[in-house]
C-alpha cells in the first residue's frame, strides 16, 4: 500500500479545550459499526452513559444544543477522559481532522480545512507544499472495476496542475486559469474515450508558451465587471441551496452577499481589487487606520495553498465519476468563495481584519460544504451547468 500526505501533515497537534471552534459541536458525529459493537459491550457507569447517549438507530452520538453529549463544560471529551484515552474513540473522532481518500493500492491523507488548527497550518504555510510518500508492503488490496488507466492519467494531470498552481513567477489568477483549462481539455478526452491523447495534452500544457496565450485570453475579458458580478452571484446561489449544518452559516453568508452587492452598486468592486482602495464609507473607515490592503490580506500564496488543498484532496476522485473538470471547478469554487467571504469582511471594515479572518472564512466554508457528501455532490452538479459556469465565466472571477 502506498501513502501520500502533504509535508505539514505531521505538524498537526490538537489543542483540545483551547480550540476556538471545537469539532465536537455543530454537526452529527457518526459512529462506525465496530465502535458501536464495542460501546454496546462496555460496562459500568461509562457503559450506561453510552447506552443512553447514543442514537442507536442512526448510529451517532446524541447532541444537546448542537454539542456532543460527551463534550463537557471545559470543551474536553468525557469519553476520552473516562474511557482510557484515544482507544475509546470511534473512527470519526480518532481520525479527525485527518482526511483519507482511498484508491486501489493508495491512501492519500490530508488535514481538513474545517479544523481551525489545521486551517492555520495550511494557510500560514509560506513555502510550496511538498508531498511525502511512504509504503507498507505488507498491505495490499484490489478494487473491482477500478479504472487504473483513467487513474494514471488523472494522477499525471494533477501533478502538472499542482506544478502550474505553484509556479510563483506568474499571478495566481493566471495560474488558476491555465489549470482550469487543462482540466477542461482532459475532460473532453475522457468524454470522447480518447485517453490515448492525454500525454500530448500534458506536453502542450508543459510548454512555456501557454502563459502568453492565456495572458492574452484573460486580457480580452477584463472589461466585464457586470458579468463578473453575475458569475459570483451564481456561485453564492449554489451554496445557498445546500444543506445547512450550522445555524450561524446562513446569516454569515447572507451578510457577506449583502456587503458585496452594495459594493457592486457603488461601483467599487474593481477598485477594491486593482487599487486596494475602497470608496465612500469604506474609504472613510480606512483613512488614518492600520487597514491592510486586500491583496496583502488574501495573498496569492493563500489562494495557492487553498487551491493545492482542494485539488490534492478531490481531483483524483474523478476516477469514480469520470468528472475531472467538475472536480477542478469544485476546487476553484472553494478558493473563490472563501476569497469573497473574506473580501466582504474587508469591505465592511478593513481595519478589523487579519489572517484570523481568512482562517475563520475557510473553516466555516469547509464545515458546511466538505462535511456533507450530499453538499459536495450537489455543488459539483450545479457547477456542471456550462451556461452559467463555462470556462470563460469562471475566468472572469480570476481577473
Amino acid at each position: 500500500m502506498q501513502y501520500t500526505a502533504p509535508h505539514y501533515y505531521r505538524k498537526f497537534q490538537c489543542i483540545g479545550g483551547d480550540c476556538p471552534d471545537t469539532c465536537c459541536a455543530g454537526w452529527q458525529i457518526q459512529i462506525d459499526p465496530a465502535s458501536l459493537r464495542k460501546y454496546r459491550k462496555m460496562k459500568g457507569p461509562l457503559g450506561n452513559r453510552l447506552k443512553n447517549e447514543i442514537v442507536w438507530k442512526e448510529g451517532c452520538f446524541r447532541r444537546y444544543d448542537g454539542r456532543c453529549a460527551f463534550l463537557n463544560e471545559n470543551n474536553l471529551c468525557d469519553l476520552y477522559l473516562e474511557g482510557g484515552g484515544e482507544k475509546a474513540f470511534c473512527r470519526t473522532c480518532r481520525t479527525y481532522p485527518r482526511h483519507i481518500e482511498e484508491f486501489e493500492g493508495l491512501r492519500e491523507i490530508s488535514l481538513s480545512l474545517s479544523c481551525p488548527v489545521a486551517a492555520s497550518l495550511i494557510l500560514s504555510c509560506q513555502e510550496k507544499v511538498r508531498f511525502l510518500h511512504g509504503e507498507n508492503p505488507d498491505r495490499d488490496e484490489t478494487y473491482e472495476d477500478f479504472d487504473f488507466l483513467l487513474f494514471t492519467k488523472l494522477m499525471d494531470t494533477r501533478s502538472l496542475i499542482l506544478h502550474i498552481i505553484q509556479d510563483r513567477s506568474h499571478p495566481i489568477g493566471l495560474r488558476a486559469a491555465v489549470a482550469l483549462a487543462l482540466a477542461h481539455d482532459l475532460q473532453e478526452r475522457i468524454d470522447r474515450n480518447a485517453l490515448f491523447d492525454a500525454d500530448s495534452l500534458l506536453d502542450r500544457y508543459s510548454s512555456d508558451s501557454k502563459w502568453t496565450w492565456f495572458e492574452k485570453k484573460l486580457k480580452k475579458l477584463e472589461n466585464s465587471p457586470a458579468e463578473k458580478g453575475a458569475v459570483r452571484d451564481h456561485l453564492f446561489d449554489i451554496i445557498e441551496h445546500l444543506e445547512v449544518l450550522r445555524d450561524s452559516w446562513k446569516p454569515y453568508l447572507r451578510e457577506a452577499r449583502t456587503i458585496l452587492k452594495r459594493a457592486d452598486e457603488k461601483r467599487t468592486d474593481e477598485i477594491c481589487y486593482e487599487k486596494n482602495t475602497a470608496l465612500s464609507s469604506v474609504e472613510e473607515k480606512a483613512e488614518g487606520s492600520d487597514a491592510v490592503p486586500f491583496s496583502e490580506l488574501f495573498t496569492d500564496v493563500i489562494a495557492e495553498q487553498l487551491l493545492v488543498y482542494f485539488i490534492f484532496t478531490y481531483f483524483c476522485g474523478a476516477v469514480y465519476n469520470e468528472n475531472a473538470y467538475g472536480k477542478m471547478k469544485f476546487s476553484l469554487a472553494g478558493m473563490l468563495l472563501i476569497r469573497e467571504l473574506v473580501r466582504a469582511r474587508w469591505i465592511q471594515d478593513p481595519s478589523a481584519v487579519s489572517t484570523d479572518t481568512v482562517i475563520d472564512a475557510a473553516v466555516r466554508y469547509s464545515r458546511e460544504v466538505e462535511h456533507s457528501d450530499e453538499n459536495k455532490v450537489m455543488m459539483e452538479q450545479f457547477l456542471d451547468n456550462e451556461d452559467v459556469f463555462g470556462l470563460e465565466d469562471l475566468f472572469l472571477l480570476l481577473l
